[in-house]
């Protein structure tokens, strides 16, 4: 009698370990499917076959698995298992087969097609269920985040980051186009003069350059300005050594990269680095990843597939420099005309950047190095519209879309930028100049209309403040399109 109770909950426990059991056959092959849709989802391809694929993870290829069995098996013994039991054990065999396969060949291109499109089911749906229900799968795709990239220490590792703040007290956009307080941001596009005038024989190496900057400059954050426009300045960026990620790599660290003048971006972080400390500032290396599709790492990836994978991400390094017991953030590679599009000029947009802003391209390996209270994850990352920090030059705020891809059914997409500073706005379809319109709108709002054909297109934003004498406008983001 005493043993009953002891049955009972071995009872119960045996029942709830079945009944999970049963369940993992059930949530295996779904999850099968929301990988398999999600990445038709993401790559523009049919939804049908991804519905085929979650048909052969569950039932076809499992029951026909246990037909065939049935078929072949010696009725005059019993079988071992019973057949649910064989049901849900081919089922999580062929499943696991499937899902290993895919983190194993493509781990990240799964993670992003779970982080962007993993609510792609409800598209064009909002309310207090739908969004709960966003919520939730978007919170699960991003426990996957690890899966990001694959671990490339080419560029090293970031310093160690300060603990985060307790709250957030970065700029909210939109902000001025032109800095009122020359210790702000985003700060005159002019290179401080000793930048530009030291003479040759005060650049014989790091220590003197250092040394030449810190004798001449008492303020922190001028000393700070000074050594970022030096370095982009002097520095030319090295694009084959970009392509390079082995053997043969020249050397990044900061007297080799000042000797060449040249190097890739964890040269040039090294070197501001190098020269902030010589000069008695506290500066930080980071490493972490970008997203950009204007710098490429090949002037030849103008292919879908690089398109893509530019929007995805790319391994970088960058600075944060302590000014005054605050610590600033510093991107000098991005800052320097000739690292992108030779109609780019010299830019003080990555000089002190917002650490707000500075996330709309920037996601450091160390998630403190955010510089905010609260940090977003990859999954959040991969999903925010691309777009650099320069939109915050123009005191412009990306509206709609609201996420880094979308999807068309009528072969137009619709842009609505709030532009209360009345910046001059553009959009291409595929750098093709055509393709978008301007529709009229008031006077705080800019609305464009692109005409996309049928595919995969990349809608590339562009602006310049309105007192701007630029003959062309540059470049602030982009939206990829999934047009049907």
């Amino acid at each position: 009698m005493a043993n009953r109770p002891v049955r009972v909950a071995g009872w119960i426990l045996t029942k709830l370990l079945y009944g999970l059991w049963v369940a993992l056959m059930i949530a295996t092959p779904l999850f099968g499917f929301w990988l398999a849709s999600s990445l038709a989802a993401y790559d523009n391809a049919s939804q049908w076959l991804a519905l085929l694929v979650g048909l052969l993870l569950f039932p076809l290829v499992p029951v026909g698995w246990e037909l065939i069995f049935e078929w072949r098996r010696d009725k005059a013994k019993k079988p071992i298992l019973t057949r649910l039991d064989r049901l849900v054990l081919r089922t999580l065999i062929v499943n696991g087969l499937f899902l290993g396969i895919m983190m194993w060949r493509a781990p990240q291109t799964a993670f992003r097609a779970l982080a962007v499109r993993g609510d792609w089911i409800l598209d064009g749906h909002d309310g207090p269920i739908a969004n709960e229900a966003r919520s939730i799968l978007l919170g699960f795709a991003d426990r996957f985040s690890s899966r990001w990239h694959k671990e490339d220490t080419t560029y090293g590792t970031s310093d160690k980051p300060p603990p985060p703040p307790a709250h957030d007290t970065t700029i909210v956009l939109p902000g001025p186009i032109q800095p009122k307080d020359p210790n702000g941001w985003p700060l005159a596009e002019e290179a401080d003069p000793l930048a530009v005038e030291i003479p040759a024989d005060e650049q014989v190496d790091v220590a003197t350059v250092a040394r030449y900057f810190a004798n001449r400059i008492t303020d922190q954050r001028r000393l700070a300005k000074a050594l970022h426009d030096y370095v982009v300045l002097r520095l030319h960026y090295d694009q084959p050594t970009a392509l390079i990620h082995g053997p043969g790599r020249p050397s990044q660290e900061a007297d080799a990269v000042f000797a060449a003048k040249t190097g890739v971006c964890e040269g040039y972080a090294r070197l501001y680095a190098a020269l902030g400390k010589a000069a008695g500032l506290e500066v930080a290396f980071i490493t972490g990843y970008i997203r950009d599709a204007h710098r490429r790492p090949s002037a030849d990836a103008v292919s879908d597939e690089d398109v893509v994978r530019s929007l995805e991400g790319f391994l970088h390094a960058w600075n944060a420099v302590k000014l005054d017991g605050q610590w600033a953030l510093v991107d000098t590679t991005w800052d320097d005309p000739v690292a992108a599009d030779a109609k780019d000029i010299y830019s003080t947009t990555y000089l002190f950047t917002p650490p707000r802003v500075f996330a709309y391209d920037h996601l450091p390996e160390e998630a403190a190095w955010q510089l905010v209270a609260a940090p977003i994850g990859a999954g959040e990352f991969a999903r925010q519209p691309l777009l650099s920090p320069y939109v915050g030059r123009l005191g412009v705020v990306l509206q709609d879309p609201t996420r880094s891809q979308v999807d068309v059914t009528d072969g137009e997409l619709a842009i609505t930028l709030a532009n209360p500073f009345k910046a001059k706005l553009d959009a291409m379809v595929d750098h093709s100049m055509t393709g978008c319109d301007e529709v009229p709108g008031d006077s705080l709002t800019t609305h464009l209309t692109c005409r996309v054909p049928a595919g995969q297109h990349e809608i590339q934003l562009y602006g310049a403040p309105a007192d701007s004498t630029e003959h062309s406008l540059r470049y602030f983001g982009s939206i990829l399109v999934n047009s049907r």
